[in-house]
C-alpha cells in the first residue's frame, strides 16, 4: 500500500517523499501517511471549481479501495481518507458527485455514525 501512492499518483511523489522523511528510523502507518499526503491533495482539488481527471482518477482509487476483501483496506478509506470529507459543506457536496456505488456505500456508514445522513 505505500508504493501504491508513488504509482498511481505521480504528482504527490515529492510529498510522499517528504513525508516519508519525517519518518527517519521507520515507515509511517497508512493511515498518517494518506492522510497527511492524500487528503489535503484531494480537498485542494475538490476546492477548485474545475473538472479534473486527477480527481476522478483518486475517486476510482476509492472505489478500488472500498472493494477491498482486506478490511484493513476499506477501514483506512473510510476513517482516513472520507470522513475528512465531511469537514467542509462545499468540498463534501463536489466529492459526492465523484463518488461510485461502493465508495457511497462507506460514506453513508459515516454519516450514519456521524448523525449527518442527509446532508447531501
Amino acid at each position: 500500500m505505500y508504493d501504491i501512492l508513488y504509482r498511481r499518483f505521480p504528482l504527490l511523489k515529492s510529498l510522499i517523499d517528504t513525508e516519508m522523511q519525517t519518518f527517519e528510523c521507520y515507515k509511517p502507518g497508512l493511515h498518517v501517511l494518506y492522510g497527511n499526503v492524500l487528503n489535503p491533495y484531494v480537498t485542494e482539488l475538490l476546492k477548485t471549481p474545475n473538472e479534473s481527471d486527477e480527481i476522478r482518477k483518486i475517486f476510482s482509487f476509492y472505489e478500488e479501495l472500498a472493494l477491498s476483501d482486506d478490511e484493513e483496506v476499506r477501514n483506512l478509506l473510510q476513517v482516513t481518507l472520507l470522513e475528512c470529507l465531511w469537514d467542509d459543506f462545499i468540498v463534501f457536496d463536489r466529492a459526492i458527485s465523484y463518488m461510485l456505488p461502493e465508495t457511497k456505500k462507506i460514506n453513508e456508514i459515516i454519516g450514519a455514525y456521524l448523525n449527518k445522513p442527509n446532508r447531501h
